[in-house]
């Protein structure tokens, strides 16, 4: 496998676990808090409280998942 093709299979196995996590993330908040996750709309009032927390934890899993699966994915590759 040439080095574009893994770059490709990388960056599109980043962006899947990504997508996938946050997913995971969104349909947890539903279940625990009964709402949507927050948003930043500005028509919509805002619980700052909860969007820091969600912001903190989405970025942070995702984030740490994301650089998971590229270095595992660069040495195996």
């Amino acid at each position: 496998m040439d080095h574009t093709n893994k770059s490709i299979l990388i960056a599109s196995a980043s962006v899947l676990v990504g997508f996938t996590l946050n997913q995971v993330a969104r349909s947890s908040w539903k279940k625990l808090y009964d709402e949507e996750p927050p948003s930043t709309h500005p028509s919509k009032e805002i619980d700052w409280n909860k969007v820091v927390l969600w912001s903190i934890v989405t970025g942070t899993v995702i984030s740490t998942a994301k650089l998971a699966t590229e270095r595992f994915l660069t040495r195996k590759l």
